[in-house]
């Protein structure tokens, strides 16, 4: 079932409440679609189950000065005085180069006016000036850093609200950041995640509230489209066009929103918030495609009403099924491949360290990769399509499946970027949940044709309680992404299937090999759990060990490396990635012994895992 809020106004921004279901239509990818249920949240009862509606406060304060950040805090906290409630949820979030929750969700208006007045201060600015001089170019580095990481503190709010019932809503209180082309694809995930968790976002310009004419000025609330009315007064510093134009109206009309800009009537812009979360028509409909593809579907409607604006989120993600091929003739065709004695034609390498998730349950993290030479292109609708079919199972020693997952990667590009393409391997990431045991993993892949790779390899993971000092892992990289210290969430970090492995601030992205060349600088990443850390009073650090596989030969031994900046008060989980002395290594075949110790005496079994240096 897709549920779809939608709020219609008339000419005069005002709420209309009278509309029958006849006079919708709701359209999924060009489709009319059959409306099933039809509801007006001003017409539900305060009291009925699920009647709680949830709003985010999002101060970006890398964007915005002190001094504009006190006058929108100051409107904030007036309009929760006003209109907090027991069916109105609301958080405080703030960013200053990580994301802090200075309030999780509650009715208490005294704790949120609390947490609304505290004014922080960022150490790098998202929007960060381009002009030149000396260091311009570092600086724009950081503002382009600050930017990805404001975007991921963003869709980890969507992440949070994914569960959540029924359409929720994020006034995002900025001065907007810096865009260029290689942000792009981050500012469109951003757009993607909170589609997906049905979040509005309402921006709110924090600069154009500023006056020095000693009171508020006259301004406009900026509907779907428009830019709003008059600048402040008294040389206050209105937002400039291109932040409306690239960043606020598309965070805005891409999930139902309004950009509220150019006015120092705050308040008066998000009662125009609040009245839109008690006045929005519910409707939902069946998806007309079976098929849980994790494809993006596109959603408009319409209503039969001369003179009025519709708001409503523009499309959703299914969600993509574990198993998507499952009883179709690819599916079918890749399980015959993996019960066979066949090896298969397609080079295929890969890893699958696994991490634990909690006590009896492990999530395997795979990486695989295929040469790009093996994708075979066809033309299809004017571009060249290729499809990547992977089947993987992992079977017990009796045969039966302990787990499975299949999936299809679609690729479309045209000729000069399919010849890029072929140079550079495909590289594909997945997970997927298994209890401890021992098994057989068999992964298969298909990239067009009859031809097709296969990879069998034994899985033992170890059994896990809860209650003991172990280790998960170990992943290697030489990859890594900067982010902010902030930003790794042990708690099960997952995305579309994928494990984000981030620790302190540091994203390190699966080799599918572990072979580097003399020269890089790879790393490993694993997770400690010592439970003794959910009280306090114990440190933790790890040792590894480098030997020549071969020989079995000791070539490095680390001291120990204490953990203190990784760890989390109460989290017994530490994610924590180090470098590998790779400079001090010929090239050879090696395998990683790591472990952990803490103060009060206890060490980890080992975890291992080989790498090559070429």
């Amino acid at each position: 079932m897709v549920l779809v809020d939608v709020v219609v106004t008339d000419k005069k921004k005002h709420v209309l409440r009278d509309l029958p279901q006849k006079d919708f239509h709701v359209f999924e990818d060009g489709a009319e679609q059959t409306i099933v249920s039809f509801s007006r949240e001003g017409d539900i009862r305060p009291d009925s189950p699920g009647r709680q509606r949830y709003m985010v406060l999002f101060f970006d304060n890398s964007s915005t000065d002190p001094e504009f950040q006190m006058i929108a805090r100051d409107a904030a906290g007036k309009f929760v005085d006003m209109t907090a409630s027991s069916n109105r949820m609301m958080a405080v979030v703030d960013f200053d180069n990580g994301m802090h929750v200075a309030q999780n969700f509650t009715a208490n208006s005294d704790l949120l006016s609390a947490a609304v007045q505290k004014v922080r201060f960022a150490g790098i600015q998202t929007n960060a000036s381009s002009s030149g001089g000396v260091g311009s170019r570092s600086t724009q580095q950081q503002a382009e850093l600050a930017t990805r990481n404001l975007l991921l503190a963003i869709r980890d709010v969507a992440r949070m609200l994914d569960t959540v019932q029924g359409r929720k809503v994020m006034l995002f209180m900025s001065s907007g950041f810096a865009m260029n082309p290689d942000l792009q694809s981050e500012f469109e995930a951003t757009l993607d995640a909170l589609n997906k968790a049905n979040v509005g976002v309402y921006p709110v310009s924090a600069m154009g509230l500023a006056s020095t004419g000693g009171g508020p000025s006259s301004g406009s609330v900026a509907g779907p489209g428009r830019m709003g009315g008059s600048v402040p007064r008294g040389g206050g510093m209105a937002p400039n066009p291109g932040t409306i134009q690239q960043i606020f109206n598309p965070l805005a009309s891409h999930t139902g929103g309004f950009p509220i800009v150019n006015t120092n009537d705050l308040v008066g812009g998000m009662q125009q918030v609040s009245e839109e979360m008690n006045e929005s028509y519910i409707l939902s409909y069946v998806p007309p495609n079976p098929t849980h593809d994790g494809r993006y579907h596109k959603i408009r409607v319409k209503v039969d009403r001369t003179g009025t604006e519709v708001r409503a989120r523009d499309g959703y993600f299914d969600l993509k099924s574990p198993d998507l091929l499952a009883g179709k003739p690819e599916g079918n065709a890749l399980e015959s491949h993996a019960t066979s004695f066949e090896a298969g034609e397609i080079p295929l390498a890969l890893t699958a360290p696994y991490f634990y998730v909690r006590p009896g349950v492990a999530l395997v993290n795979l990486a695989l990769s295929i040469p790009g030479s093996s994708l075979e292109f066809a033309r299809q609708k004017g571009v060249l399509h290729a499809q990547v079919n992977v089947l993987g199972i992992a079977y017990r020693d009796d045969g039966s499946v302990a787990a499975r997952f299949s999936d299809a990667v679609n690729l479309d590009y045209d000729k000069e970027e399919e010849k890029q393409v072929t140079k550079t391997p495909f590289e594909y990431q997945k997970c997927f949940k298994i209890a401890p045991g021992s098994y057989m993993l068999k992964v298969v892949l298909n990239a067009g044709g009859g031809k097709f790779g296969k990879y069998v390899r034994p899985l033992e993971v170890d059994s896990f309680s809860g209650k003991e000092f172990t280790l998960g892992g170990p992943e290697f990289s030489d990859k890594i992404v900067l982010l902010a210290p902030q930003a790794d969430d042990t708690d099960e970090n997952l995305l579309e299937n994928t494990k984000l492995l981030i620790a302190n601030g540091v994203q390190v992205v699966p080799s599918s090999t572990n072979h580097f060349k003399q020269g890089a600088q790879p790393v490993v990443y694993v997770e400690l759990y010592n439970p003794l850390l959910k009280t306090g009073g114990v440190q933790v650090g790890i040792l590894f060990k480098i030997l020549e596989n071969a020989s079995s030969r000791v070539v490095y031994s680390s001291d120990t490396v204490l953990l203190d900046r990784y760890v989390r008060v109460g989290n017994p989980l530490v994610p924590v990635s180090f470098k590998l002395p790779a400079d001090k290594l010929p090239e050879g075949n090696y395998r990683l012994e790591v472990w952990g110790r803490d103060s009060a005496g206890n060490v980890s079994d080992s975890r291992t895992g080989n790498f090559s240096i070429e």
